[in-house]
């Protein structure tokens, strides 16, 4: 009998030994997601690599992979469907961070097609670093059943995107162990010193020559120069790194350019500023807009009246904000009613009926209208689409939703989202100029319907070629030029990691509708002062370019070049064009002309359906060297060209990106990063019959900031 309790004591100890092991679904630390489904932008093609890429800081992970949905910021969403499995144990465990947006930013379990169970981040960060934690479910009652895991990101505000990592089937649940994070402060007053300035332009001149923040930025602006990636005339944010152009418009005789920008003490985005008379030269200028009450001040547009300024954009975590100005400079900036106007809604109210992200504003007779950028489930097989939504306002501040804005769109892809939508009169027709998360720059033409309000969409076409990371064209700002002619100008995304900078700003093009052929909707060309930067001209006669041999020319050499070439090449299957060229060839990036090699126009029901379009490409995939420059797929665009046009290349090289215009049709601009020191050179080609070359001349440029 003494013995009995040890041998029973012996059993249980058996039996705790004998406890099913752990069976792991997850932990995300491969090359890919394997039988994953990935959906949308923001879980990226892979899992993320903890602290390295995606950029915000988490802690409380395994390993060095994870899901984490912050690959395109807080703007992008998308869904990770993981394969069907087996529930074999009682618990399901997993870490889990950042956003805690009910349906929005989660981790769902779906048997039998539906929701079971469903958590949420803690959204608590732990010295900057967000705070992953476990969480457990209860499932026994799935024991022997097959379900599936949904990792959700379908929110664009602050904190919209989720962390997972190590998710894992136990008979033990885990629980949360942190307990001394706590959640971000909802006091979003800025760090980053704002000062208020006189209203006369003499006054902000004397100000603004003695304020201690341009002094900061003049420092940072050389230290960052001497990057020999860095541009010299495409514009950059004074420190630290910059996103997507906004509220660009012309006030008092200067264009101004706002963007966000990443203060190094508060790196939230504020809205940056710049000017220019010239739309070339620009200017810094103080932050024109903090966040408080929202988190961060994300995209807008911004619309000048006569006698002030109206700036829309995207609050993140409150709505649609409205802030006016009407000093000589823009300095000074009020927000309508301190308030989002449009603002979410709040936990336990409805769903909204329309999406609330980066607005655009313009005004029609006594009301004020703006679009807010999303989707609706509209595409084939309920996929997701493109949508504006409509909203009006007599006085800024009470704003009442229309409805869906856009009619027969059939221009987009499947998951584009319409984010930074810029709408404005062209010629006799009206454009749309936005972004999409997934492909870039785009823009839809059309008829706006006014008594309706409606936009009929008409035509449609893009400005990026490929995704829009990395190293491609990003997001527009715009606003029409007084000439029936509207400015446009883009940041453009990295391809290789800097120390202090990042994108950088287009050249500002000028869109006009072309009357010319019938095919190609716009009429994309250069515009600014850049013939105030050229010097040491270098000019090539005429002359012969064999098939089949590559021509350089020894006379011109440069990384911060303008060139304008006019070549005729009736025959010749193929014309290509390098810049970039170490001697050797061991660098190159070439520009490619395939002369009626784009597709024919069988959309049309006359004789245009006989034509067919040109292509024009740049191919990256040896500009560089380097490891850690990351080529793209060839940028290729079509534009159609007359049997009798000559091709007329006008080509900017700015050491880390070339933007190629063609004929005054087209334009194709990329990234990219020599690393050898004498890649400098300049060639011609022209494949299995020859062409000729009319003439070449080609500037050297200096910096806007000489």
């Amino acid at each position: 009998m003494k013995t009995l309790p040890l041998i029973l004591a012996l059993g249980l100890v058996t039996v705790a030994r004998a406890a099913a092991p752990d069976i792991l679904i997850a932990d995300f630390e491969g090359k890919d997601y394997g039988a994953w489904k990935v959906e949308g932008e923001a879980f990226g093609t892979r899992p993320a690599t903890a602290n390295i890429s995606p950029k915000n800081k988490v802690s409380g992970h395994q390993g060095q992979g994870l899901v984490n949905s912050y690959a395109n910021g807080d703007k992008s969403i998308g869904v990770l469907t993981s394969p069907d499995f087996a529930i074999e144990r009682k618990h399901i465990n997993f870490l889990i961070g950042a956003g805690n947006y009910e349906g929005k930013t989660c981790i769902n379990l779906l048997v039998a097609g539906k929701v079971v169970r469903s958590a949420v981040g803690f959204a608590i960060k732990d010295a900057g670093h967000e705070v992953l934690d476990w969480k457990a479910w209860d499932v026994a009652e799935f024991m022997g059943k097959q379900a599936t895991l949904q990792i959700v990101d379908n929110h664009t505000g602050g904190w919209g995107h989720i962390d997972i990592d190590q998710i894992v089937q136990s008979d033990t649940p885990r629980k949360a162990s942190f307990k001394g994070a706590t959640p971000e402060p909802k006091d979003y007053v800025s760090k980053v010193p704002k000062y208020t300035f006189a209203n006369t332009l003499e006054e902000q001149q004397q100000q603004l020559a003695v304020n201690p923040l341009l002094e900061r930025f003049r420092a940072s602006r050389a230290k960052i120069l001497k990057d020999p990636h860095h541009p010299l005339y495409h514009f950059t944010s004074p420190e630290n790194r910059l996103n997507d152009p906004n509220g660009l418009c012309f006030w008092k005789g200067n264009w101004h350019l706002f963007y966000q920008g990443y203060p190094p003490e508060d790196p939230r985005q504020h809205w940056g500023h710049a000017i220019s008379s010239d739309l070339i030269h620009w200017r810094d200028l103080p932050y024109a807009i903090y966040p408080d009450p929202e988190r961060a001040c994300f995209s807008g547009s911004a619309l000048a009246e006569n006698d002030r300024v109206i700036a829309m954009y995207h609050g993140t975590t409150v709505g649609s904000m409205v802030a006016v100005s009407d000093d000589p400079l823009l300095l000074n900036w009020k927000k309508v009613s301190g308030k989002a106007v449009i603002p979410h809604s709040k936990p336990g109210e409805p769903e909204l009926p329309y999406n609330i992200f980066d607005p655009c504003i313009w005004k029609k007779g006594d009301y004020y209208y703006a679009l807010t950028a999303g989707q609706l489930p509209d595409g084939p097989g309920g996929k997701r689409v493109r949508a504006e939504f409509l909203h009006r306002s007599k006085d800024l501040a009470r704003w009442e939703y229309l409805h869906p804005f856009l009619e027969k769109d059939r221009y987009g892809r499947i998951g584009d989202d319409g984010a930074c939508p810029y709408f404005w009169p062209l010629g006799d027709k009206h454009i749309l100029i936005h972004f999409s998360h997934i492909s870039g720059g785009k823009y839809m033409l059309g008829d706006y319907d006014t008594e309706r309000d409606k936009f009929v969409v008409t035509d449609g076409g893009d400005f990026n070629y490929g995704p829009a990371a990395p190293s491609g064209v990003h997001a527009p700002s715009a606003v029409p030029d007084g000439k029936g002619g509207v400015i446009v100008i883009f940041n453009m995304n990295p391809g290789k990691s800097h120390d202090g900078w990042n994108q950088i700003m287009s050249l500002p093009r000028r869109l006009t509708l072309n009357k010319d052929d019938g095919i190609d909707a716009l009429k994309i060309e250069p515009v600014g002062d850049t013939a105030s930067l050229r010097y040491a001209h270098q000019h090539v006669e005429a002359m012969a370019l064999p098939a089949n041999e590559e021509i350089v020319l020894d006379n011109i050499k440069g990384n911060a070049m303008e060139l304008l070439a006019e070549i005729e090449c009736p025959s010749a299957q193929m014309l290509e064009l390098n810049v970039l060229r170490s001697p050797k060839k061991e660098e190159t990036t070439r520009i490619m002309f395939f002369p009626e090699r784009g597709y024919r126009h069988r959309e049309f029901a006359d004789q245009r359906a006989t034509m067919g379009s040109s292509v024009l490409s740049i191919d990256t995939s040896c500009s560089s060297i380097l490891p850690d420059a990351r080529s793209r797929a060839p940028e290729t665009a079509q534009f159609y060209m007359d049997k009798q046009e000559t091709l007329k290349l006008h080509v900017f090289i700015d050491k880390s990106v070339v933007e190629v215009f063609v004929n005054g049709k087209q334009c194709v601009a990329v990234r990219v990063y020599p690393g050898r020191e004498d890649s400098l050179g300049v060639s011609l080609r022209a494949q299995g019959s020859g062409a000729k070359l009319k003439a070449l001349d080609a500037w050297k440029m200096k910096g806007i900031y000489e």
